[in-house]
């Protein structure tokens, strides 16, 4: 991957003079980002497994093409060692939060606010196409590590999510019936 590229990269672009400066490098396919002013979360698709949920910082690289707990989708049958190198740290890259293995089709991630449920405090919400999973995922204190993850059967691939503050709803784009599924809470 071309250090000059901005393939693979996460960048931070100043709109007054149409600028940018790579944030972050080694990325293979964000599928969502997440911001507020104390963590940056991506999900990103990886190849044949290996889907991974990313703490984003600057300057930092994150792997890809290189590393990867996934592996390429067509191997020879011959081949007994793996396609990609197995750990980020040792290789020199960040490793990710938490890697889907197999992969879940991982998409959009989006911070539920503590008054949308009582029982679901400093919760995220992930959103999953090959699974037709919707996750309620809490991370630890510094967004190093995931506490515990609960899969919601929803039963349609999830493309995209957002939770409206004002219906205080969860609005879910559903791939396969075209439609939008809505999730609120009657407490």
């Amino acid at each position: 991957m071309s250090l000059d590229s901005v393939c693979g990269k996460i960048l931070l672009v100043d709109t007054k003079n149409n600028s940018y400066e790579i944030y972050s490098s080694g990325h293979r396919n964000i599928a969502g980002l997440y911001a507020d002013e104390n963590v940056i979360i991506s999900t990103e698709h990886g190849p044949y497994g290996g889907d991974e949920i990313n703490k984003i910082e600057k300057g930092k690289k994150y792997g890809w093409p290189i590393v990867s707990y996934g592996e390429k989708y067509k191997r020879d049958r011959n081949e007994t060692e793996p396609n990609y190198k197995k750990n980020h740290k040792k290789n020199g890259f960040e490793e990710p939060i938490f890697s889907f293995v197999p992969a879940i089709g991982i998409s959009e991630i989006i911070k539920l606010p503590n008054n949308f449920s009582k029982l679901w405090q400093d919760n995220f919400l992930l959103a999953s196409l090959n699974g037709k999973y919707l996750y309620r995922i809490k991370f630890d204190d510094d967004y190093n590590k995931i506490i515990y993850y609960e899969p919601i059967y929803i039963g349609d691939r999830i493309r995209d999510l957002i939770y409206n503050k004002d219906s205080k709803k969860i609005l879910l784009a559903l791939e396969l019936e075209s439609a939008l599924g809505i999730i609120t809470n009657q407490n």
